[in-house]
Protein backbone atom coordinates (compact mmCIF):
# COMPACT_ATOMS: atom_id res chain seq x y z
CA UNK A 1 0.00 0.00 0.00
CA UNK A 2 1.42 3.37 -1.00
CA UNK A 3 0.47 6.09 1.46
CA UNK A 4 0.07 9.82 0.83
CA UNK A 5 3.11 10.39 3.03
CA UNK A 6 5.33 8.31 0.79
CA UNK A 7 3.93 9.87 -2.39
CA UNK A 8 4.49 13.38 -1.06
CA UNK A 9 8.01 12.56 0.17
CA UNK A 10 9.02 11.12 -3.19
CA UNK A 11 7.52 14.07 -5.09
CA UNK A 12 9.60 16.42 -2.94
CA UNK A 13 12.74 14.32 -3.50
CA UNK A 14 13.31 13.66 0.19
CA UNK A 15 14.97 10.44 1.31
CA UNK A 16 13.09 8.42 3.90
CA UNK A 17 15.93 8.51 6.43
CA UNK A 18 16.36 12.28 5.99
CA UNK A 19 12.67 12.85 6.68
CA UNK A 20 12.85 10.58 9.72
CA UNK A 21 15.77 12.49 11.18
CA UNK A 22 14.13 15.86 10.44
CA UNK A 23 11.03 14.74 12.33
CA UNK A 24 12.97 13.11 15.17
CA UNK A 25 12.01 9.48 14.64
CA UNK A 26 13.96 6.43 13.55
CA UNK A 27 14.12 5.43 9.90
CA UNK A 28 12.49 2.14 10.88
CA UNK A 29 9.52 3.93 12.44
CA UNK A 30 9.29 6.15 9.36
CA UNK A 31 9.16 3.01 7.21
CA UNK A 32 6.33 1.61 9.37
CA UNK A 33 4.37 4.86 9.09
CA UNK A 34 4.76 4.90 5.30
CA UNK A 35 3.76 1.25 4.99
CA UNK A 36 0.69 1.69 7.19
CA UNK A 37 2.06 -0.62 9.89
CA UNK A 38 2.30 2.14 12.52
CA UNK A 39 -1.36 2.65 13.30
CA UNK A 40 -1.20 5.42 15.90
CA UNK A 41 1.64 7.91 15.44
CA UNK A 42 1.42 10.73 17.97
CA UNK A 43 -0.17 14.01 16.96
CA UNK A 44 3.25 15.59 17.45
CA UNK A 45 4.82 13.23 14.89
CA UNK A 46 1.91 13.77 12.50
CA UNK A 47 2.30 17.56 12.75
CA UNK A 48 6.07 17.39 12.23
CA UNK A 49 5.64 15.18 9.17
CA UNK A 50 2.99 17.50 7.75
CA UNK A 51 5.26 20.52 8.29
CA UNK A 52 8.27 18.78 6.76
CA UNK A 53 6.20 17.78 3.71
CA UNK A 54 4.47 21.16 3.32
CA UNK A 55 1.14 19.46 3.82
CA UNK A 56 -1.62 19.01 6.38
CA UNK A 57 -2.16 16.23 8.88
CA UNK A 58 -5.58 15.68 7.29
CA UNK A 59 -4.12 15.20 3.82
CA UNK A 60 -1.35 12.85 4.93
CA UNK A 61 -3.17 10.68 7.43
CA UNK A 62 -6.95 10.91 7.18
CA UNK A 63 -7.75 11.21 3.48
CA UNK A 64 -6.10 7.81 3.03
CA UNK A 65 -8.40 6.32 5.70
CA UNK A 66 -11.45 7.82 4.00
CA UNK A 67 -10.38 6.42 0.63
CA UNK A 68 -9.72 2.99 2.16
CA UNK A 69 -13.05 3.07 3.99
CA UNK A 70 -14.91 4.06 0.82
CA UNK A 71 -13.22 1.27 -1.13
CA UNK A 72 -14.15 -1.28 1.56
CA UNK A 73 -17.77 -0.13 1.37
CA UNK A 74 -17.77 -0.46 -2.41
CA UNK A 75 -16.23 -3.94 -2.17
CA UNK A 76 -18.90 -4.99 0.33
CA UNK A 77 -21.67 -3.62 -1.85
CA UNK A 78 -20.38 -5.44 -4.90
CA UNK A 79 -20.26 -8.70 -2.94
CA UNK A 80 -23.87 -8.20 -1.85
CA UNK A 81 -24.95 -7.44 -5.41
CA UNK A 82 -23.34 -10.67 -6.65
CA UNK A 83 -25.46 -12.85 -4.35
Amino acid sequence: MVTPIKIKRIKLGIKQKDLAFAVGITPQYMMHIENGKAKNPSINVMKKLADALNSSVQELFFEMEAATSNQSSKDSESNVNQD
